[in-house]
């Protein structure tokens, strides 16, 4: 899960938490492992992965959540 294919952060989570993804409907469709903070992801929803360093100042990984971590419901 790219960061430009997220549209909106709800809760506090850490990275490595587990974390629902939910449709436009509000439906669960996928459960996954973050890869950065609430806050961080708060930031970058909607932006190319090539601008996360800018926005942050670092970047840790491409995706919010790898594939691998990934659980598709």
């Amino acid at each position: 899960l790219l960061p430009s294919g997220i549209t909106e952060v709800d809760g506090r989570f850490e990275v490595g938490d587990p974390v629902s993804c939910l449709d436009p409907e509000g439906r669960e469709v996928a459960r996954g492992l973050v890869n950065y903070h609430a806050r961080e992801i708060k930031k970058i929803l909607g932006h190319k992965t090539q601008e996360i360093e800018t926005i942050l100042g670092y970047k840790y990984y491409d995706e919010v959540i790898h594939r691998n971590d990934l659980v598709v419901l």
